[in-house]
């Protein structure tokens, strides 16, 4: 059994969406159930940076991980994917809390990634509305004309989502690791541009937040096209 409840974290995450003010929503989709894992949808705000917007996710776990590790001894570990990976590489125990976290910029990057694990008579926007339970925010905000807008480089916010792995609680040189080849990745491959040299933990936010403005920039672009 956790030391903890799912209406204890519930609170603690509360206090902290009230600091935030680049996300639109934040909500779990799922059972809630401490004991497996929790699973977290978070959108941002259209008008926002998306540097902001992560920044707001990574303060906002850091001190989720922060509470439990005072009060518990515990951590949280945050991923996208890949659970039993992540879980081991983070030395996940029994009492440490998994969160499955989806983040999202714009309603066709959920739409790219979900349409593989959805049988024909599926419908996202359904399976939202009958499950989605937001903290912040409300399901309909999903639907708005912006936030459904289709933004050129939602698929290289995919990887963003899929490669961030700042909340999972790996080891400062693991991370820097795992991240400078990810990032790197993106930079080189999706992006065509010179990579960073990436040798701290510091590095690692700086970069990713910098990756997030340039495709920012360029979904701004091509909307100007």
């Amino acid at each position: 059994m956790k030391p903890f409840t799912w209406e204890e974290i519930k609170l603690v995450l509360e206090e902290e969406l009230k600091k935030t003010k680049a996300i639109m929503t934040f909500g779990t989709i799922g059972s809630c159930n401490v004991e497996h894992d929790i699973d977290l949808i978070i959108t941002k705000k259209p008008k926002s940076k998306s540097s902001d917007f992560y920044k707001e996710i990574h303060n906002l776990f850091y001190n989720l991980d922060k509470y439990l590790n005072k009060k518990y001894n515990a951590k949280s570990i945050c991923f996208f994917g890949c659970q039993p990976e992540t879980l081991k590489l983070s030395n996940f125990t029994e009492k440490d809390l998994a969160i499955y976290r989806f983040i999202y910029t714009s309603f066709p990057q959920i739409s790219k990634d979900w349409a593989w694990a959805l049988v024909p008579d599926e419908n996202i926007k359904s399976i939202l509305r009958e499950n989605y339970i937001c903290l912040l925010g409300q399901t309909n905000d999903l639907f708005s004309k912006e936030f459904q807008a289709n933004l050129y480089y939602d698929c290289v916010f995919n990887y963003i989502n899929l490669y961030d792995r700042i909340n999972s609680n790996y080891l400062d040189k693991f991370l820097i690791k795992v991240m400078s080849y990810y990032i790197n990745f993106l930079y080189k491959k999706k992006l065509k541009l010179k990579a960073p040299i990436i040798k701290t933990e510091k590095d690692v936010k700086k970069y990713f937040y910098e990756l997030c403005d340039i495709v920012d920039n360029l979904n701004k672009s091509f909307v100007k096209k």
